[in-house]
């Protein structure tokens, strides 16, 4: 092992005869080290481990003797220096912004650390390194391959320039931004956790049966409005008949923009659109975009999981249970599908 040259052997053996035993042993480490020891010769006749002797070899090689001393410990206690902890956050942000890459696990991150700074953390201390700057273990949003984020912040950044000039060509009218989507809800269901003892593995049951219905949904994130429809299938003609009973649910005064995906039955050459709608259609491969997704999420996690549904009524009833205890609340529509991009309330002109 190579050992840097801060002190003398002579003046090292002095040093061991004046501290404590703890400290000595680790300043006899070095000593045999510098001497030519092998680590594993050096582990053989001290007792210890090859990773713990080599973990004191770099301490002394880094800051001498003081690097030997117990190390305080408490909240505020840090292997990396503030500088160098700001470059660790660096790199979790720009990996997790990457759809294809990331930190899955403590392991990994904890071996960039050694390779950027030359510093060894235990995984215990690479998860409290974790937690300390603000990071969780997150299951990701899912995104397509073909999905053009340029295409998607271009989006974003538009929006409600758009709504403005609609809202202009729609004077005295007051403008709501509403998002619509649907999902597909059948007897396969769902699994999501729940709460067992620590080891084990609770059943829950998963059907294989493939019997299933429609939900059609559009809510108003501003103010927490919402509007649902079942159907056994879907096409342009039952999409009509929602944006119908849609345009009948809302204040006369209000026109609404609907942001929707581009999928084939929202063709507008072939859906029948009200005049209290205007048509937004999202970029293609972005139902990150669109808050109604969330809310799919949210009923699919809270209510439709773990359960059998063995007939068609009985996925109906769930799907109406589940909407009329959680999106006739507008708190619920208001905190589930809030989008931050979509940041007015509404528009006037």
């Amino acid at each position: 092992m190579e050992v840097v040259n801060h002190h003398d052997l002579t003046e090292l053996r002095a040093r061991r005869r004046k501290v404590d035993a703890r400290l000595g042993l680790r300043i006899q480490i070095i000593i045999l080290a510098m001497e030519g020891r092998t680590a594993p010769q050096i582990a053989a006749s001290l007792g210890l481990s090859r990773r713990n002797l080599q973990e004191y070899v770099r301490r002394y090689n880094r800051d001498g003797l003081e690097g030997l001393k117990d190390r305080r410990r408490g909240s505020n206690y840090r292997l990396l220096r503030i500088d160098q902890e700001e470059q660790v956050k660096g790199y979790l942000n720009r990996t997790a912004a990457d759809p294809r890459g990331g930190v899955r696990r403590g392991q990994d991150l904890r071996r960039w650390i050694e390779q950027q700074f030359g510093v060894l953390y235990t995984l215990p201390g690479i998860y409290a390194l974790l937690h300390r700057l603000g990071y969780s273990s997150l299951m990701p949003r899912p995104r397509h391959a073909k999905a053009d984020p340029e295409a998607q912040a271009e989006f974003k950044k538009k929006t409600l320039d758009e709504v403005a000039k609609i809202a202009a060509a729609h004077a005295g009218n007051r403008i709501q931004i509403w998002c619509q989507d649907e999902m597909r809800f059948g007897q396969q269901g769902t699994l999501t956790r729940k709460w067992a003892p620590t080891g084990s593995r609770p059943p829950a049951v998963k059907q294989t049966q493939y019997d299933w219905l429609y939900v059609l949904g559009a809510v108003c994130p501003a103010t927490g409005q919402s509007v649902g429809m079942i159907s056994p299938h879907i096409d342009a003609k039952i999409v009509s008949i929602f944006l119908q009973q849609l345009s009948c649910q809302i204040e006369p005064d209000v026109h609404i923009v609907l942001i929707w995906d581009q999928a084939g039955f929202h063709n507008p050459k072939a859906v029948r659109v009200p005049e209290n709608i205007t048509l937004m259609p999202l970029p293609p491969y972005s139902p990150e975009l669109n808050p109604t997704e969330n809310l799919w999420h949210y009923l699919r996690s809270h209510y439709w999981s773990n359960r059998e549904y063995p007939d068609w009524n009985d996925l109906e009833n769930a799907v109406c249970d589940a909407w009329q205890e959680t999106c006739t609340v507008p708190q619920n529509i208001q905190s589930i599908c809030n989008a931050p991009y979509l940041t007015e309330r509404e528009v006037r002109v």
